[in-house]
């Protein structure tokens, strides 16, 4: 129930904490073009949203929520729909790639922390996509965000040559004990021997390309 006190502002009961607080202390929200305060505070609201993030399955299904508001309101496009972007083809790319290599890849759901696929064996892969950096002066590179992510059990970075034809050069698949002690990979063309040993054909990823974006 609203009241007014006296000194004139206008409070609200909380049904959560059953506080009397000023309307400040309440979430507005829409119904029916009236402008209505919900009926738990924010200090309720934030504590009942941090209790059901903690539950099994609470982090996926609260990001599934935000992504379909996003899509909703044009923010952003499904990434199925989204073919030319980096994303897409990091993620969808990806899990074709990593079925040559490991067995019974699983895909995990948006946002899951530390890892993006799970393969038959239990390792944990983590997809990484960059576009060619270039400089003058020196030599071109591929910037990947490790983010000193213990988690995952490898990192496969996909080396694409720009935004716009986001044609894929090079493709690694590194050890995460190699490479987890950093914020940030980089790759150097001038250096790229040093990663040799972890790199794989980029044939079978151009093929995928080009399926997903109708080119073939």
């Amino acid at each position: 129930m609203k009241r007014i006190d006296e000194t004139g502002m206008v409070e609200k009961t909380c049904r959560g904490c059953k506080r009397t607080l000023l309307l400040s202390k309440f979430f507005k929200y829409n119904i029916n073009k009236r402008n209505c305060h919900k009926p738990r505070c924010k200090e309720c609201e934030a504590a009942e949203l941090r209790e059901r993030r903690n539950r099994p399955g609470g982090k996926e299904q609260y990001a599934q929520i935000a992504r379909n508001w996003r899509h909703r309101t044009g923010r952003t496009r499904p990434m199925q729909d989204a073919k030319d972007c980096s994303a897409f083809l990091g993620v969808v790319v990806a899990e074709r790639v990593l079925s040559t290599f490991f067995t019974n890849i699983q895909r995990m759901p948006y946002g899951n922390p530390g890892y993006d696929f799970r393969c038959g064996k239990g390792f944990k892969i983590d997809v990484k996509s960059g576009c060619r950096k270039t400089r003058e002066g020196s030599a071109d590179q591929w910037h990947f965000e490790i983010r000193l992510n213990k988690t995952a059990d490898y990192f496969l970075c996909l080396a694409f040559d720009n935004r716009e034809s986001l044609n894929p050069e090079h493709v690694w698949l590194i050890p995460g004990n190699v490479v987890n002690n950093k914020q940030l990979l980089s790759i150097s063309e001038s250096r790229i021997d040093k990663w040799l040993q972890f790199e794989h054909s980029t044939s079978k990823v151009i093929i995928c390309c080009h399926k997903l974006r109708g080119a073939a």
